[in-house]
């Protein structure tokens, strides 16, 4: 999986490890053409239970070969009538991935 980062004094190019923590992880229905965000992962869902705040849910997500979690509201997973199984996109801004 490739991702954009914000300058880091890694070589272009450079595989690096990277924590994506579920709060910085918004979910589309489509891939946004006209946004700001420059990470947009294809996964699937493959979960979704109660996150540790009221009213939030951790929807658990795979994304080629790597897991991943995204937290959202209750609200909106009912207004994007989110289910286990679907495809979705996965928006993560490259500001988030700092060192």
């Amino acid at each position: 999986m490739s991702l954009l980062v914000a300058q880091t004094a890694q070589a272009l190019g450079s595989s690096v490890r990277c924590r994506i923590d579920a709060r910085d992880v918004s979910l589309s229905l489509h891939k946004a053409g006209d946004s700001s965000i420059l990470n947009l992962l294809p996964a699937t869902i493959t979960g979704m239970v109660p996150a540790d705040t009221p009213g939030h849910l951790l929807i658990k997500l795979q994304a080629g070969q790597q897991p991943l979690l995204a937290r959202i509201t209750q609200r909106s997973a009912k207004a994007l009538q989110l289910q286990s199984g679907m495809t979705v996109w996965a928006q993560i801004k490259a500001v988030a991935l700092l060192e």
